[in-house]
Parts: structure tokens; C-alpha cells; sequence
């Protein structure tokens, strides 16, 4: 897969303190730092979202037609990959510790699509990464057979909610409440957006699910249909403080009544077209056809 490449530059000087720059990378979370003859990368990986990006070092100039731009700003020969195909979310997370990069740096980024180096702009960067992207999308049909577009509300919801997890799961992890992650199924036109529980257990609901795996007690498993139930539910789930609208917990003393209601809903037959697939495999774009 293609990789949204940004250059960086720093005004009347090349000059950036390396060792202060291996700091920054050491202190970042989730950033792994590999280097060799050829250059010095850093490499993040969201945790629960697994998409991440990577920043290089190299020892001369990488920039495509570099004589074009202004001479008051100079290439410090450092870049960074972005992935292509990723969602509205994760590109603003990521754009916010670009920000933070090119602030503790004095830097200024760089795409072949600027007229020139600019200061760090977050509409200029988005509108310049969204048209790309939809250029690539339109050009990569086969390989797009594996996303799926949503609503960008839902969507929103459902990365916002894994990029939480793991804090909710160290929230509950006193109280023995279950935190569980989506269960994605796609069958290239209908998207089930489900989670795997344990019966019998206090657990967390996350936004926008649709279905719901329990798995009992004989290790079977089997898919109820949330939403012919969510209503009758409501009242024995209470909100998650600080978390995004719509996610909730079974409250504990109804947390029988709660599964007792969910196994008279009707089960679901999950047919063998559906394959799992991953959170990352979901896109927004706005005048899509959306599955909600």
C-alpha cells in the first residue's frame, strides 16, 4: 500500500539537536526506534487500533523537485509515512502529534501538492490527504473490496471507544467488569458490528453494536440480535462517565435480568460469507454510499 509522505524543513538552518531528537522518539509511547547505515526510523503503532506511522531520518534529501521551493527554509532530511487508507479519527489523532513534532522542532512541513513549505496547517494537511486518498481509492478497486465505508457519526463513536479501551479496561479492572472490543463481520455488503461476552458477567456496551456473541457456560457460542432488544435493555444499563455518547454498563444488580433478556432475542444465523476484519479497515467519506 501507497504512503502519504510529509517533508520537513526549518527556517534559515538544517540544524536539529539528534540527541534531543531521540529523546522526544523515547518518551513517545508506543514508538519503536530502529536505525542502521541507511537511516534512523521511528515507528508508532496505535494499540488497539493498529494503524501507525513512521518518521525517517536520512542522510541526504529525499524531496521530489526540492530547487522549486523557497531557499529561507531548508530540509532537514527528515519525513514521515502516513497510512493511505485510514480513517477521519486516527488522521486527526495523528495529525495532532505532527503539531506537537513540528513545535518542539521549530518545523514546517512539506507535500509535493503545497505551493511551498508551510506552517504546520491542519486544514491545509487534511483537505491535501483526503484528496489524495480518494484519488487512490478510486484507482484500487480490487483492494477496496476489504473496507468498509460508515456513517462518519458511527464511526466516530466506534474508534473513539477503542482508542478508550484501554483506560476503561484500567477503570474496571477493580471492580471485575468486563470491557470487550468489536467483533467486526463483513461479507462485502452487510457489516455486523458485534461484541463477545461471557454470560453472566457485568459488562460494558459500546456504541452502535448491533449484535451480540455470549458465550455460555458449555463454551458455546451464540449471536442474539441487539437491536430487537436495546430498548427493553435501557433501563438496566447506566452511561460510562467520560466516555463518548452511547457507551454504558450493565449495572450490577440487574446484571442476570439483563442476560436473561438478551437469550429471548432472536438469534442470529451468521452465514460463512461473513469473515472478520479488523477496525482499521473501516473508512469515512462524506457523499458515500454509507452502511450505518
Amino acid at each position: 500500500m501507497e504512503t502519504f509522505r510529509i517533508h520537513f524543513f526549518k527556517e534559515k538552518s538544517r540544524h536539529v539537536d539528534i540527541d534531543l531528537l531521540l529523546n522526544y522518539f523515547r518518551d513517545e509511547p508506543h514508538v519503536e526506534t530502529e536505525m542502521d547505515e541507511t537511516s534512523v526510523r521511528f515507528k508508532y503503532e496505535h494499540p488497539t487500533i493498529f494503524l501507525g506511522y513512521q518518521y525517517t531520518i536520512t542522510p541526504r534529501s529525499t524531496v521530489p523537485d526540492i530547487y522549486r521551493l523557497s531557499p529561507n527554509y531548508l530540509d532537514v532530511n527528515i519525513h514521515i509515512d502516513l497510512p493511505i487508507l485510514m480513517n477521519r479519527y486516527v488522521f486527526q489523532q495523528f495529525l495532532k502529534s505532527m503539531d506537537r513534532f513540528c513545535k518542539a522542532f521549530k518545523l514546517h512541513p512539506y507535500h509535493p501538492l503545497f505551493e511551498d513549505v508551510m506552517p504546520f496547517k491542519y486544514e491545509l494537511l487534511s483537505v491535501v490527504y483526503h484528496m489524495v486518498q480518494s484519488k487512490y481509492i478510486q484507482k484500487h478497486h480490487e483492494e477496496m473490496q476489504s473496507y468498509v465505508f460508515l456513517d462518519e457519526k458511527v464511526a466516530y463513536k466506534m474508534f473513539k471507544y477503542e482508542d478508550d479501551i484501554l483506560e476503561l479496561k484500567s477503570y474496571y479492572q477493580d471492580v471485575s467488569v468486563f470491557v470487550p472490543k468489536y467483533q467486526l463481520l463483513y461479507d462485502g455488503v452487510q457489516l455486523i458490528k458485534a461484541i463477545e461476552i461471557i454470560d453472566g458477567i457485568q459488562t460494558v456496551i459500546p456504541p452502535e453494536i448491533d449484535t451480540i456473541f455470549i458465550r455460555l457456560k458449555d463454551h458455546s457460542l451464540i449471536a442474539y440480535d441487539y437491536q430487537k432488544i436495546e430498548k427493553k435493555v435501557a433501563p438496566l444499563l447506566t452511561k460510562v462517565p467520560g466516555t463518548i455518547e452511547g457507551t454504558h454498563v450493565v449495572l450490577k444488580k440487574v446484571s442476570n435480568k439483563f442476560y436473561k433478556i438478551v437469550k429471548k432475542a432472536p438469534i442470529k444465523s451468521i452465514d460463512t460469507a461473513f469473515k472478520s476484519i479488523r477496525s482499521r479497515q473501516i473508512l469515512e467519506r462524506e457523499g458515500s454510499n454509507d452502511i450505518s
